[in-house]
Protein backbone atom coordinates (compact mmCIF):
# COMPACT_ATOMS: atom_id res chain seq x y z
CA UNK A 1 0.00 0.00 0.00
CA UNK A 2 1.33 3.43 -0.96
CA UNK A 3 2.05 5.75 1.98
CA UNK A 4 -0.09 8.90 2.07
CA UNK A 5 0.66 12.51 3.00
CA UNK A 6 -2.76 13.91 3.91
CA UNK A 7 -3.54 17.55 3.16
CA UNK A 8 -6.88 18.98 4.35
CA UNK A 9 -8.39 21.79 2.23
CA UNK A 10 -11.15 24.28 3.12
CA UNK A 11 -11.86 22.67 6.47
CA UNK A 12 -11.87 25.90 8.52
CA UNK A 13 -12.34 28.52 5.81
CA UNK A 14 -12.13 28.94 2.04
CA UNK A 15 -8.57 28.30 0.75
CA UNK A 16 -7.48 26.99 4.18
CA UNK A 17 -4.62 24.43 3.96
CA UNK A 18 -3.85 22.01 6.80
CA UNK A 19 -0.91 19.59 6.59
CA UNK A 20 1.79 18.17 8.86
CA UNK A 21 4.89 20.30 9.24
CA UNK A 22 7.20 17.40 8.36
CA UNK A 23 7.06 14.06 6.59
CA UNK A 24 9.72 11.32 6.23
CA UNK A 25 9.57 8.63 3.57
CA UNK A 26 11.82 6.10 1.85
CA UNK A 27 9.55 5.06 -1.01
CA UNK A 28 7.07 6.54 -3.50
CA UNK A 29 4.07 8.15 -1.81
CA UNK A 30 0.89 10.02 -2.57
CA UNK A 31 -0.19 13.52 -1.54
CA UNK A 32 -3.90 13.18 -0.80
CA UNK A 33 -5.77 16.47 -1.20
CA UNK A 34 -9.02 16.16 0.78
CA UNK A 35 -11.40 19.06 0.05
CA UNK A 36 -14.02 19.78 2.73
CA UNK A 37 -15.62 22.80 1.02
CA UNK A 38 -15.91 24.64 -2.28
CA UNK A 39 -13.94 23.71 -5.40
CA UNK A 40 -10.43 25.07 -5.28
CA UNK A 41 -7.26 25.36 -7.40
CA UNK A 42 -4.27 23.81 -5.67
CA UNK A 43 -0.63 24.14 -6.61
CA UNK A 44 1.83 21.44 -5.43
CA UNK A 45 5.52 22.28 -5.83
CA UNK A 46 8.80 20.76 -4.59
CA UNK A 47 11.82 22.95 -3.91
CA UNK A 48 15.18 22.34 -5.60
CA UNK A 49 16.54 19.97 -2.92
CA UNK A 50 13.42 17.78 -2.90
CA UNK A 51 12.91 17.83 -6.67
CA UNK A 52 16.44 16.35 -7.06
CA UNK A 53 15.17 13.04 -5.57
CA UNK A 54 11.35 13.25 -5.89
CA UNK A 55 9.13 13.83 -8.92
CA UNK A 56 5.50 14.98 -8.73
CA UNK A 57 3.53 13.02 -11.34
CA UNK A 58 1.31 15.98 -12.36
CA UNK A 59 1.94 19.48 -13.63
CA UNK A 60 1.46 20.66 -10.04
CA UNK A 61 -1.60 22.80 -10.79
CA UNK A 62 -4.76 20.93 -9.83
CA UNK A 63 -8.45 21.66 -9.62
CA UNK A 64 -10.06 19.80 -6.70
CA UNK A 65 -13.86 19.61 -6.88
CA UNK A 66 -15.92 20.39 -3.79
CA UNK A 67 -16.20 17.60 -1.21
CA UNK A 68 -13.80 15.29 -3.12
CA UNK A 69 -10.35 13.84 -2.63
CA UNK A 70 -7.62 13.90 -5.24
CA UNK A 71 -4.34 11.96 -5.04
CA UNK A 72 -1.07 13.28 -6.41
CA UNK A 73 1.54 10.52 -6.88
CA UNK A 74 5.12 11.39 -5.95
CA UNK A 75 7.90 9.16 -7.26
CA UNK A 76 10.99 8.92 -5.03
CA UNK A 77 14.48 7.87 -6.05
CA UNK A 78 16.69 5.58 -3.95
CA UNK A 79 19.10 7.67 -1.92
CA UNK A 80 22.28 6.72 -0.05
CA UNK A 81 21.76 9.28 2.69
CA UNK A 82 18.73 11.33 3.81
CA UNK A 83 17.74 14.27 1.60
CA UNK A 84 15.54 17.01 3.06
CA UNK A 85 13.57 19.55 1.08
CA UNK A 86 10.20 21.28 1.15
CA UNK A 87 6.90 20.57 -0.51
CA UNK A 88 4.68 23.61 -0.88
CA UNK A 89 0.88 23.34 -1.11
CA UNK A 90 -0.84 26.61 -2.05
CA UNK A 91 -4.43 27.69 -2.78
CA UNK A 92 -6.13 30.96 -3.69
CA UNK A 93 -3.45 31.70 -6.31
CA UNK A 94 -0.76 31.63 -3.61
CA UNK A 95 -2.75 33.56 -0.97
CA UNK A 96 -2.75 30.55 1.37
CA UNK A 97 0.18 28.14 1.51
CA UNK A 98 1.59 25.40 3.69
CA UNK A 99 5.20 24.24 3.57
CA UNK A 100 5.99 20.66 4.54
CA UNK A 101 9.56 19.59 5.28
CA UNK A 102 9.97 16.25 3.47
CA UNK A 103 12.89 13.95 4.22
CA UNK A 104 13.62 11.18 1.73
CA UNK A 105 15.45 8.45 3.63
CA UNK A 106 17.43 5.50 2.32
CA UNK A 107 15.14 2.57 1.70
CA UNK A 108 15.55 0.32 4.76
CA UNK A 109 15.22 -3.18 3.36
CA UNK A 110 13.37 -4.96 6.18
CA UNK A 111 14.30 -8.37 4.76
CA UNK A 112 18.05 -7.71 4.89
CA UNK A 113 20.11 -9.35 7.60
CA UNK A 114 23.53 -8.05 8.62
CA UNK A 115 25.97 -10.95 8.97
CA UNK A 116 29.48 -10.79 10.36
CA UNK A 117 32.17 -13.40 11.02
CA UNK A 118 31.01 -14.07 14.61
CA UNK A 119 28.11 -16.11 13.20
CA UNK A 120 30.56 -18.60 11.65
CA UNK A 121 31.89 -19.68 15.07
CA UNK A 122 29.95 -21.97 17.40
CA UNK A 123 28.63 -20.27 20.51
CA UNK A 124 30.77 -20.46 23.61
CA UNK A 125 29.18 -22.09 26.65
CA UNK A 126 27.94 -19.61 29.21
CA UNK A 127 29.55 -20.15 32.59
CA UNK A 128 26.61 -18.50 34.35
CA UNK A 129 24.08 -20.77 32.69
CA UNK A 130 21.61 -22.60 34.92
CA UNK A 131 21.33 -25.60 32.57
CA UNK A 132 22.82 -28.88 33.90
CA UNK A 133 25.81 -30.52 32.18
CA UNK A 134 25.17 -32.92 29.30
CA UNK A 135 25.83 -36.05 31.42
CA UNK A 136 23.16 -34.98 33.92
CA UNK A 137 20.66 -34.26 31.14
CA UNK A 138 21.27 -37.68 29.54
CA UNK A 139 20.85 -39.49 32.86
CA UNK A 140 17.35 -38.01 33.18
CA UNK A 141 16.21 -40.19 30.25
CA UNK A 142 17.63 -43.46 31.69
CA UNK A 143 15.44 -45.13 34.35
CA UNK A 144 16.99 -45.93 37.72
CA UNK A 145 17.55 -49.50 39.02
CA UNK A 146 14.62 -49.09 41.40
CA UNK A 147 12.32 -48.16 38.51
CA UNK A 148 13.50 -51.10 36.40
CA UNK A 149 12.99 -53.51 39.34
CA UNK A 150 9.50 -52.14 40.01
CA UNK A 151 8.53 -52.53 36.34
CA UNK A 152 9.91 -56.09 36.28
CA UNK A 153 7.91 -57.11 39.40
CA UNK A 154 4.75 -55.51 37.98
CA UNK A 155 5.18 -57.26 34.62
CA UNK A 156 5.85 -60.60 36.34
CA UNK A 157 2.68 -60.23 38.46
CA UNK A 158 0.60 -59.53 35.37
CA UNK A 159 2.11 -62.50 33.47
CA UNK A 160 1.52 -64.89 36.42
CA UNK A 161 -2.09 -63.67 36.86
CA UNK A 162 -2.78 -64.09 33.15
CA UNK A 163 -1.21 -67.57 33.09
CA UNK A 164 -3.21 -68.74 36.13
CA UNK A 165 -6.45 -67.34 34.69
CA UNK A 166 -5.81 -69.05 31.33
CA UNK A 167 -4.96 -72.38 32.99
CA UNK A 168 -7.73 -72.64 35.59
CA UNK A 169 -10.55 -71.06 33.55
CA UNK A 170 -12.70 -70.33 36.51
CA UNK A 171 -14.77 -67.11 36.78
CA UNK A 172 -13.49 -66.57 40.34
CA UNK A 173 -9.84 -66.94 39.28
CA UNK A 174 -10.46 -64.69 36.27
CA UNK A 175 -11.88 -61.96 38.59
CA UNK A 176 -8.88 -62.41 40.93
CA UNK A 177 -6.45 -62.10 38.02
CA UNK A 178 -8.24 -58.91 36.91
CA UNK A 179 -7.92 -57.49 40.44
CA UNK A 180 -4.17 -58.28 40.44
CA UNK A 181 -3.65 -56.65 37.04
CA UNK A 182 -5.67 -53.58 38.10
CA UNK A 183 -3.75 -53.27 41.38
CA UNK A 184 -0.40 -53.46 39.57
CA UNK A 185 -1.47 -50.78 37.08
CA UNK A 186 -2.73 -48.48 39.89
CA UNK A 187 0.54 -48.98 41.79
CA UNK A 188 2.61 -48.11 38.70
CA UNK A 189 0.57 -44.98 38.03
CA UNK A 190 0.92 -43.93 41.68
CA UNK A 191 4.69 -44.41 41.62
CA UNK A 192 5.31 -42.56 38.32
CA UNK A 193 2.76 -39.75 38.71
Amino acid sequence: MTPVLLVELNRGALHDVEAPSEFAIGEPFSVELRNHGESVHVHVRADEALSAVARIDTDGNLFVERETTQSVPVDVEDVGSPVTGTLEISTGYGAERRTIEVTVEPDGDDDAVDVDETLSRPPEPDADSDSPPLADRLSLGVPSRRTVALLAVGAAAIVVAAAVAATVRSPTVLIGAGVVVGAVLVALVAVFA
